[in-house]
């Protein structure tokens, strides 16, 4: 019978860190494969198809942009797999600055099993983004008190969007939103901060945040479109 498990590979392995998450995995019943970072690991997954790959940050025997780019490469087995950077808290800010640039999402090694929990499961299935250029207000806590901040978002997905911003709320923080859709369908509901950008890597000076909630139909509001320019994309 064919193993219907998903797969998932995990880098540098001997790591504290994943000496944690590795074991979460097989409870759960994954398919886990541990592996040293080496030149072969990239022969691994050009040739091997995983779900997800786990790797610490940062990497000590390999350069992390060409496993990246190895994974992202289109003729990668893993080119669509989620990509999660598993950083020390000291460590956490610089991971983050890999995100987006073909990481998924950097989480920190001593986050409590749900928070990990969390982050994998929504990178299990990576939601597609599409660029979109609207302007968001959110109720944020700034300097101890609520205030009404302004951003662009820059890209979203079904799971979370891009902001960009003068205002830089902690991760960990959430918030209350609203935005309009271009062709003026409102999206109404509730947020977490994930991450800061990298503005030098990026080339935007804002936040990533994850949807946590929305109000009334905005979800399915809001993925109608994204399947609407998705598939405006595909027929370009």
């Amino acid at each position: 019978m064919a193993d219907s498990r998903q797969h998932v590979l995990v880098v540098g392995a001997k790591k504290a860190g994943l000496e944690r998450v590795a074991p979460m995995l097989r409870r759960a019943d994954f398919s886990v494969h541990s592996v040293e970072p080496s030149p072969f690991l990239l022969d691994l997954v050009l040739s091997t198809e995983f779900e997800l790959v786990i790797v610490t940050y940062p990497l000590d025997t390999l350069p992390l942009d060409d496993l990246i780019d190895t994974i992202r490469d289109a003729g990668s087995a893993c080119h669509d797999a989620g990509l999660l950077l598993l950083a020390e808290p000291e460590q956490l800010d610089d991971a983050q600055s890999v995100v987006d640039l073909g990481a998924n999402r950097a989480i920190c090694c001593d986050w409590s099993e749900a928070r990990l929990w969390q982050a994998i499961g929504d990178l299990m299935e990576v939601a597609p983004r599409i660029l979109m250029r609207v302007l968001m207000h959110a109720d944020i806590e700034l300097r101890n008190e609520k205030d009404r901040a302004i951003f662009q978002t820059v890209n979203v997905s079904v799971s979370g969007v891009l902001l960009q911003g003068s205002d830089h709320p902690d991760p960990g923080e959430t918030f209350d939103f609203l935005f309009r859709l271009p062709g003026g369908g409102l999206i109404e509901g509730s947020a977490e901060v994930v991450r800061h950008t990298n503005p030098l890597r990026e080339g935007v000076d804002g936040i990533g945040t994850r949807f946590i909630s929305f109000r009334d139909q905005c979800q399915e509001r809001l993925s109608a479109h994204i399947g609407r320019q998705m598939e405006l994309g595909k027929n370009r």
